[in-house]
């Protein structure tokens, strides 16, 4: 009897062990984990705590976990946060993290990964200044420049053991990144990605709706939470930011048939450009264009641009035909106004020389990672179609720009000067300028060949500086330079200080 109770008390101790294994699994083996991914370290910083707060309110569970990697407006206030039902538990993490560099996001990953493992993931970039292909993360305490789409496929890659455990949704939730180019990027790491087309604005994401539906019905794959976050959000339209805001959900194992048939149509393209070149340029101009708050028209909507084609080749039918039928199998879902002509994707395509690798987000116009470095135009022609039909081959560069003005004044007061110069294409222009005292404006444009341009600027303090100002198409000029001087003092200050001292000492008005 004794040793059947003793084995009685074993069986009852390996039983409740067991179910304490179990309920520690169940902790950290969960359905979904959610890794909020928050660069507040520029102008998103205040809004970046409302949705934290809206997080952290819908609580986490067993089945459903959220880390927050967040980044404010400061030095020394990047946190790791795990939500432990509502309760944000602050996690061990340097106190500094620059969010725009990629191994940020490999250890985020790595480390969440480990700590919560669970059968579904999903990865949601927050930050200001999207870019599309040009770059994601603009971290304003960082090195400078954002993750490139080299940068940001070789992090994924680390992640993914090169795709074999694949992120389920990437959600960007940045202007610009709802790109073609962007998403193909990462499709060999990531299942579905969803992003704005245009322009996204803080606070038009319901978290609370998308999360809440999430927690209750933990159970929805990939596809369904990628088509969730469409159907949640409600597209607007801005017209003071100029914007017809729009949204859509890709799935990746469909974009390799997407760019082959983009392929087939850019070499058609290439073939028959003498014949074709009008009606592309036509179709272009009248197409619909992502991101023109920020003066820039090389973002457009590839299928409106394919609707607008009047060419009547059966061949450039069937290639025409072709793309819009894979847009239509690769977008699973889309979130667009009954008056705009989106298909839920931007999609690279310059109409002049100048809008070629233009650099949106950095001032000095450098792009760190050129488009031909994207996995798209590797993998595809339709770099090579545009080259030639912008005639960027052969092309030579603007002549040396002038400027003109006053070239000796006051600091504090306000000066125009006269920029102009020349292209032998007679290409639409761009202007760099460098004021030489460590501000700047770039690019200025379009502006048309010989066409001259106004600018205004102050000095602030006395000193000698050296202007300078270049001129690009696809190509730049040599630097054109002014040397301006501001070696007097304000004239109205020196008077003042007479006045005053003449009404203190009135003798001083006899010897003056």
């Amino acid at each position: 009897m004794k040793k059947i109770f003793c084995l009685l008390i074993i069986i009852i101790f390996l039983a409740s062990s067991g179910q304490g294994h179990i309920l520690t699994t169940t902790n950290f083996d969960s359905d979904w984990v959610i890794m909020f991914y928050f660069n507040g370290d520029n102008k998103l910083s205040d809004s970046m705590q409302v949705d934290i707060n809206i997080i952290k309110n819908v609580g986490a569970t067993e089945d459903v976990r959220f880390a927050i990697l967040s980044d404010s407006d400061e030095i020394g206030d990047t946190k790791l946060y795990y939500v432990e039902g509502t309760t944000l538990v602050e996690q061990d993490w340097p106190t500094e993290s620059d969010m725009g560099d990629p191994d940020t996001i490999i250890d985020f990953v790595q480390k969440v990964k480990t700590d919560y493992p669970a059968s579904r993931s999903c990865f949601i970039p927050y930050s200001n200044k999207g870019a599309g292909w040009q770059g994601i993360i603009y971290d304003q305490n960082g090195d400078g420049t954002m993750i490139t789409m080299p940068e940001l496929l070789s992090a994924f890659n680390t992640v993914t053991n090169n795709g074999a455990d694949k992120i389920d949704v990437l959600f960007a939730q940045s202007c610009l990144c709802g790109n073609l180019e962007f998403r193909y990027q990462i499709r060999s790491c990531i299942d579905y990605t969803v992003g704005y087309a245009d322009c996204g604005l803080s606070g038009d994401l319901p978290y609370d709706e998308i999360l809440t539906e999430l927690v209750n019905n933990p159970s929805m794959n990939g596809e369904e939470f990628a088509t969730l976050i469409i159907d949640l959000f409600e597209p607007a339209d801005m017209p003071f930011y100029d914007i017809l805001q729009s949204m859509g959900a890709a799935q990746s194992d469909q974009l390799d048939n997407l760019a082959d048939a983009i392929d087939e149509l850019a070499l058609l393209f290439i073939e028959n450009i003498g014949e074709y070149r009008d009606d592309i340029a036509t179709a272009w101009s009248g197409s619909r264009i992502y991101g023109p708050m920020w003066d820039i028209d090389y973002y457009r909507d590839l299928q409106h641009f394919l609707e607008l084609m009047t060419i009547s080749d059966q061949e450039f039918i069937d290639a025409k035909n072709n793309v819009i039928d894979n847009i239509e199998a690769a977008m699973i879902a889309i979130a667009v106004l009954e008056k705009d002509n989106s298909a839920g994707f931007n999609f690279y395509f310059p109409g002049r020389k100048a809008d070629y690798n233009l650099a949106l987000r950095y001032d000095d116009g450098v792009l760190p990672s050129e488009y031909e470095d994207t996995q798209f135009a590797i993998d595809t022609n339709w770099d090579e179609f545009l080259e030639v039909f912008l005639d960027l081959e052969g092309n030579t560069a603007p002549e040396t720009p002038t400027i003109t003005g006053e070239a000796r004044g006051e600091p504090g007061t306000e000066y125009e000067y006269t920029i102009t110069t020349t292209d032998a294409e007679e290409d639409t222009l761009y202007y760099f300028i460098d004021w030489g005292d460590e501000t700047t404006e770039g690019w200025l444009g379009p502006y048309s060949s010989g066409e001259e341009i106004t600018v205004e600027h102050t000095w602030e303090e006395q000193g000698t500086y050296t202007v300078r100002v270049k001129a690009k198409d696809s190509d730049e000029s040599e630097w054109g330079t002014l040397t301006v001087r501001m070696p007097k003092i304000k004239q109205i200050s020196l008077l003042l200080f007479l006045e005053s001292l003449i009404e203190r000492f009135p003798i001083l008005k006899l010897l003056i």
